[in-house]
């Protein structure tokens, strides 16, 4: 529990306020807790047992004597003292859980934003269920851990500290003897939270597993469905959730054991108290006022070992999900912005790769000294097989990634020197799948363009021909897309990300094979709506369609990680080698791009920005 605390000290210190206020009042309510068993002892020796008065309470004694007078004070005492410990006590565990709501909130935050800093290759690695678990369900888990601690087991901890303060000055013998019973409890709550907290950590890592498949499986299930797969989707299921069922009931039968043991040790060391005190008092050495105040603080002694006890389930899921919390928090970024980095100026366009090295792992690079330059206004294809490195290309010059020698420079600004915010803002992307939000059509038009207006938004999405289904559904620009935007088709989503690119109107575009898997209207459309994106602007694209490549007026043909070949269409062409190879099967498989590029020149014009069609040049950076 201690370490959780630690863990977490810099969220508690942001109510530092609450904290105080509420140990203030934890300590009221278990001083006056403290007072309660004493009106009992005054009326059971002073009044029934003809024993003297104390000295503290001579002077009511005057007023009211020493008989019935005494014992109504003494009621009216206790029930003043009870109403005070009460409303302390509210106020305390107020506060207290206050705080635990408001550390979970920002700890979600924390988290959340956490998980958007880290690096692409970490995701890439998790499961997106197991994160959401961690960010929901693993977060309440460590808030419902701070709230016992803060709210329950703080308040009966100072108790706890009082009562041993005060028997040890009534009697210092009695008050050991009636803790004998304290190291055998000790012993008893630290094996059973160890075995409690293994099996609760084992529960936690299962429901993840279940949390990530039901995502996954759900979020496929057209994939599921067409190949009848749901038979084998709820067989993991059913897997996974064993395995969470099994742990879970061995940590609920050892949570079961627990207060069970502890209520036998509890009354054991009761027992003992009760024969030793009352052989004194038999004998003469102690008041029997005395011995009922022991007997009532020996009860409450052992309260914070019971909550202890029935906590124990709830601290141990809470240990267990706070270490998943913490593995994501320790997890550095790879990528960040270095200390005084600056903001990246308005950019011609100068794009440069120089003797860039870059892999995934980096003892096996996935690119090797490449060196690439596309000037402003210039559109450089790069082309190659599958896997020799095109992609990634466009995750350096985004700075998804860092390379692992060599340079990516923007008008000259290596991008390790800039702000990550300022890069991205002036780099558009239309990648090969393009992906949509839940909200409207408008709405994922201006993801990346939060300043732009609806009419902006609405321009942009004609010059990409969104209009040409958008228009047509019910509430045309306003239409809810659902998760994904599963409901559209290829080119509709694809368009989409052409209109999102277009309304930010930035220097440099990253086309990410656009068309690919198209039929050839969805393409005719798409194309005409990448030509009004790319007018004007450095275009950097990874294309397989050779009316693409032809239209570059640079192509860098990747094999394997390095640049092997370089130069315009026609003369690489001409040239021996890889490209011409590439060039043949393109042209036997790629017969209906012509015909896709005609229809897309009678659709699609370019975009001008700041013209009838486009942003409001105010708006252009």
């Amino acid at each position: 529990m201690t370490t959780v605390l630690w863990r977490f000290r810099d969220l508690l210190a942001g109510h530092r306020g609450r904290l105080a206020a509420g140990g203030v009042l934890t300590v009221v309510a278990a001083g006056l807790t403290l007072l309660l068993p004493w009106p009992l002892a005054v009326v059971v020796d002073a009044v029934l047992g003809g024993a003297g008065v104390p000295d503290v309470l001579e002077p009511v004694t005057r007023l009211v004597g020493t008989g019935a007078g005494l014992v109504v004070v003494c009621a009216l005492g206790l029930c003043l003292a009870a109403a005070a410990g009460a409303a302390a006590t509210y106020g305390a565990e107020r506060l207290l859980a206050g705080v635990g709501e408001r550390v979970l909130a920002d700890l979600r935050h924390r988290l959340f934003a956490h998980l958007q800093a880290l690096p692409l290759r970490y995701h890439d690695t998790q499961r997106v269920g197991d994160l959401g678990n961690r960010l929901t369900a693993d977060t309440s888990t460590v808030q419902t851990l701070l709230v016992a601690v803060l709210s329950v087991l703080l308040p009966n901890v100072t108790l706890l500290v009082g009562i041993i303060a005060v028997t040890l000055a009534l009697d210092p013998a009695f008050a050991l003897l009636s803790l004998a019973v304290g190291p055998v409890l000790y012993v008893v709550l630290v094996h059973y939270r160890a075995v409690i907290k293994s099996w609760a950590a084992i529960a936690r890592a299962a429901e993840g597993r279940v949390a990530a498949h039901a995502v996954e499986s759900l979020g496929a299930i057209r994939l599921v469905k067409t190949f009848a797969g749901e038979a084998r989707s709820e067989s993991r299921l059913r897997t996974h959730g064993h395995e969470r069922m099994s742990a879970g009931l061995h940590r609920v039968d050892h949570a079961a054991r627990l207060p069970a043991v502890v209520e036998v040790l509890v009354h054991g060391g009761r027992a003992v108290v009760l024969l030793a005190g009352s052989l004194q008092v038999m004998a003469g050495a102690m008041d029997l006022g005395v011995l009922l105040v022991f007997l009532t603080y020996n009860e409450r002694l052992y309260q914070p070992v019971r909550q202890l006890a029935k906590l124990q389930t709830t601290i141990s899921k809470g240990q267990a999900s706070a270490d998943r919390v913490c593995e994501v928090l320790d997890t550095a970024p790879e990528v960040a912005d270095v200390p005084g980095a600056r903001p990246l100026p308005p950019l011609r366009g100068h794009v440069e790769l120089r003797g860039v090295r870059f892999g995934y792992d980096p003892a096996h690079p996935v690119l090797h000294d490449v060196s690439i330059v596309a000037r402003p206004g210039e559109t450089v294809a790069l082309a190659g097989p599958t896997g020799a490195g095109k992609s990634t290309v466009g995750g350096l010059l985004l700075r998804l990634h860092d390379v692992q020698a060599g340079a990516v420079l923007l008008d000259g600004h290596d991008v390790r020197s800039v702000t990550g915010k300022s890069l991205r803002d002036q780099v558009s992307v239309v990648p090969q799948e393009p992906v949509l939000l839940a909200g409207t059509i408008l709405d994922n038009i201006g993801y990346g363009a939060p300043y732009a207006t609806r009419e902006q938004l609405i321009a942009a999405g004609r010059a990409a021909h969104v209009d040409e289904f958008a228009e047509r559904l019910p509430d045309g620009w306003d239409t809810v897309l659902t998760e994904r935007g599963s409901t559209l088709s290829g080119g509709q989503r694809q368009r989409i990300a052409i209109a999102r690119a277009l309304v930010r109107d930035t220097p440099v575009v990253v086309l990410d094979e656009p068309t690919s898997g198209l039929d050839a209207v969805s393409e005719s459309l798409v194309m005409a709506g990448l030509e009004r994106l790319t007018t004007g602007r450095t275009v950097l694209v990874v294309a397989h369609r050779l009316s693409t490549l032809r239209s570059a007026d640079r192509i860098h043909v990747l094999e394997r990680g390095r640049v092997v070949q370089s130069g315009t269409h026609a003369e690489l062409v001409a040239a021996s080698g890889l490209f011409r190879d590439m060039h043949r099967l393109l042209s036997e498989s790629d017969d209906g791009a012509a015909a896709s590029r005609s229809i897309a020149a009678t659709v699609g014009g370019p975009w001008f920005p700041g013209t009838e069609r486009g942003l409001p040049s105010e708006h252009r950076r």
